[in-house]
C-alpha cells in the first residue's frame, strides 16, 4: 500500500536546528528503521531547512502493508497520513 505521509512544523521549532533534532531524524529514517518497520520511501520532499518562512512542511510517499507501521516508523513525529493511489491507475478506470 502507498501512504502521504505531511509533516508541518514552525521554522522555529525545525530538527535542524539542535543537535538531538539533527539525531533524531537520522534515527527515524536509518535503513534499520526503516527494514524494522517494513516500509520503503518512495519519494520525500521537504520545504526546510532552506525555507525561513513560519511553517516549514515535509512530504514522504511511503509504501508499506498497514497505516499502523507508517504512524510507528515516524515516532515522535506527528504526520497526517493518507491511503493513496497512482493516478495512473485512476485514469485506467475512467
Amino acid at each position: 500500500m502507498l501512504f502521504l505521509a505531511t509533516h508541518a512544523h514552525n521554522s522555529s521549532d525545525c530538527p535542524y536546528i539542535r543537535r538531538e533534532g539533527k539525531s533524531m531524524i537520522k534515527r527515524i529514517f536509518s535503513d534499520e528503521n526503516m527494514k524494522r518497520h517494513r516500509i520503503r520511501i518512495v519519494g520525500a520532499y521537504v520545504s526546510c531547512p532552506k525555507s525561513s518562512g513560519e511553517e516549514h512542511r515535509n512530504i514522504f510517499i511511503v509504501q508499506a502493508d498497514n497505516a499502523a507501521a507508517v504512524t510507528k516508523f515516524f515516532g515522535p513525529m506527528s504526520v497526517d497520513l493518507r491511503n493513496v493511489t497512482p493516478f495512473g491507475e485512476v485514469l485506467k478506470t475512467l
